[in-house]
């Protein structure tokens, strides 16, 4: 009896991530990368200031993005299954 391989879904038809988890993902990379630079920035200009002001700053771009993301995704896709109508009409 031959082995089955587990099929692989590509990721084109994988379940979409939800809205909350996105927002998470967006929001905690927001603050480490800012975060990061900010206390980078702090080290080197021998302040205290900036750290906050960039964990502040992610939180608030990661949470923008989230929304830019969301209102985005699944505009070029159909809304239930089927076929896509064609939007070339050049023929």
């Amino acid at each position: 009896m031959p082995k089955q391989q587990p099929s692989t879904v590509p990721p084109a038809f994988e379940a979409p991530i939800s809205f909350r988890r996105a927002v998470m993902q967006y929001v905690l990379a927001g603050i480490i990368a800012l975060g990061l630079i900010g206390w980078g920035l702090d080290s080197f200009l021998g302040t205290r200031w900036i750290l906050p002001a960039g964990i502040v700053m992610g939180a608030i771009s990661g949470y923008y993005v989230a929304a830019a993301h969301r209102r985005t995704s699944g505009a070029d896709r159909p809304t239930r299954g089927g076929k896509q109508s064609d939007t070339d009409k050049s023929n």
